[in-house]
């Protein structure tokens, strides 16, 4: 009796590249590149991005599993539309959550805590000073999880998690290309210091401060839904 073939495993390469796939089309989205509403076809993304079908459609099933994206049955794949009042209504949940998370973290947090906020904030900087705006938006989300996460409350997390992802991509869309003085990642420095410094009141009242920031300028500058081709939006990602 022959052998039964042993099922094919699948190679590092194959799941490196799969996410790359993945990456890019989130880092598209953090870049502004794709405007709500824009259909990610299949064909398209598989020639812009030369890989086969197969690795656009894990990618794209995996973003319309975490909320990215949104699958509409016979018609395809697309970029969510979120609208200023939905802006709102999240940022609202937001603030109660987020303004107890710091509050709770100011009062007390381990040491292991401190050193994960200043590396991330170093991340934050090294960021701006390449000018990546796709990898500081990208980190501007990840800040607020890493909070969330420093509270040791796995339900928490998810719950904000899935609050970010809708939040992070119109964030990304209507922001500005450059930050100055404006709510943006770059008040994240003075929000861990209230942290370290041990005042949990400061550190409330700050995140308050820019998350409501946050939503003055995004409702100054609506996400533009002007179609956009995929090879444009992809070109340089």
């Amino acid at each position: 009796m022959s052998a039964k073939p042993r099922p094919r495993s699948r190679r590092k390469g194959d799941v490196a590249t799969d996410a790359t796939v993945y990456d890019t089309i989130r880092r598209a989205m953090h870049m502004g590149r794709l405007p709500p509403g824009t259909k990610l076809q299949e064909p398209v993304l598989a020639r812009v991005l030369d890989v086969s079908r197969e690795r656009v459609r894990k990618a794209l099933h995996r973003l319309v599993h975490e909320g990215w994206l949104t699958a509409v049955p016979n018609r395809g794949t697309f970029v969510p539309t979120l609208t200023v009042d939905e802006m709102r209504e999240i940022y609202d949940v937001r603030s109660m959550l987020e303004a107890a998370i710091v509050r709770r973290l100011g009062a007390e947090h381990a040491a292991p805590a401190g050193k994960r906020l200043k590396a991330h904030i170093a991340e934050e900087k090294l960021a701006v000073r390449n000018d990546d705006r796709g990898r500081l938006f990208a980190l501007s989300g990840e800040f607020h999880i890493l909070l969330a996460e420093l509270c040791g409350n796995e339900e928490l997390t998810k719950l904000l998690r899935a609050l970010l992802t809708r939040s992070t991509m119109h964030f990304s869309l209507s922001a500005p290309e450059r930050f100055h003085n404006c709510a943006g990642p770059h008040e994240h420095g003075d929000i861990v210091q209230a942290i370290l410094a041990g005042k949990p009141e400061k550190a409330s009242k700050l995140m308050l401060a820019h998350l409501h920031g946050l939503v003055a300028m995004q409702a100054a500058r609506p996400p533009s839904s002007t179609p956009v081709s995929l090879e444009e939006a992809f070109r340089g990602v």
